[in-house]
């Protein structure tokens, strides 16, 4: 099982590097609207008993200062998912992620790899699985719903 998720590592007032991604907030009291600088990365580990290893990190970071859209997660799985797939060739596995990554680009993403994928469900993340729990838990057909590695959003149903 090779777990993922994307983590902060440093945060800056002032802008660091041309790769530095940006957050802009509104400070409450004052009214004014401040921007952070960012680095950020994203780890795979691999999770064998007790234990966790990091086999593969891949930047999220900006190409360059003027950017009309950041690098995100999604995108820095799909660059990370190939180096895994280039080192680790006939490794089985099982991608473990947040709710962001339970999307059809990353489905298919793993697919292509041959590998197995749990995703938590967050409500609203993919409508058509969240109206179909509704139903279901409405109608007490069951208690537990899961999809495994055969799911296509708009295509399959439970």
């Amino acid at each position: 099982m090779s777990s993922l998720d994307g983590t902060g590592l440093h945060t800056f007032h002032e802008k660091h590097c041309k790769h530095c991604l940006r957050r802009a907030y509104t400070n409450k009291e004052t009214g004014e609207t401040n921007v952070l600088y960012m680095h950020h990365v994203l780890e795979a580990k691999l999770v064998v008993g007790d234990m966790v290893f990091s086999i593969a990190s891949e930047f999220i970071e900006n190409e360059s200062e003027n950017v009309s859209k950041q690098d995100c997660e999604l995108k820095a799985f799909d660059r990370l998912a190939k180096k895994i797939k280039k080192i680790f060739k006939r490794l089985p596995i099982c991608i473990l992620g947040d709710s962001l990554y339970a999307c059809e680009t990353v489905f298919n993403l793993c697919r292509a790899h041959k590998w197995k994928y749990i995703c938590r469900f967050k409500e609203g993340r993919i409508k058509s699985i969240s109206t179909e729990f509704k139903v279901f838990f409405a109608r007490k057909k069951c208690r537990v719903l899961q999809y495994i590695n055969s799911f296509i959003p708009h295509k399959n149903s439970i």
